[in-house]
């Protein structure tokens, strides 16, 4: 069994995000990443090789735009507070616009690795 409490997350400076507070890693548990983002920002399209990623948002909105490059599609979706969304792995994700205050909910599985954000052109 693990517990932790708020002061036991590790807060990371995000180019993104006012922060991003790191709640589960992979030392700590290797089925999943699980990390809150507060007052995201537009940002640069990126993606991931090796994980899949779910989003829920807790408070706020959010545009973000996609393209799966196996389908040659873009989208954008618009999300609220209560709203799920996975993004599969290889899809090219950003966040376009979102509230001044709002705060999301990531999943990563398996467990987020640093060195697969690759960042992408084509949205």
């Amino acid at each position: 069994m693990l517990k932790k409490k708020p002061d036991d997350h590790i807060v990371h400076d995000c180019p993104y995000s006012k922060e991003m507070r790191e709640i589960l890693n992979v030392s700590e548990y290797s089925k999943m990443g699980l990390a809150i983002g507060v007052d995201l920002v537009p940002m640069q399209a990126h993606y991931h090789k090796t994980f899949d990623e779910i989003f829920y948002v807790l408070e706020g909105n959010m545009d973000c735009t996609f393209y799966d490059p196996e389908e040659d599609k873009t989208w954008i979706e618009q999300l609220s507070e209560g709203d799920t969304l996975v993004v599969s792995r290889g899809v090219h994700h950003k966040v376009t616009n979102a509230s001044s205050k709002n705060k999301i909910m990531v999943i990563s599985i398996p467990p987020y690795h640093p060195d697969d954000e690759i960042p992408s052109e084509r949205i």
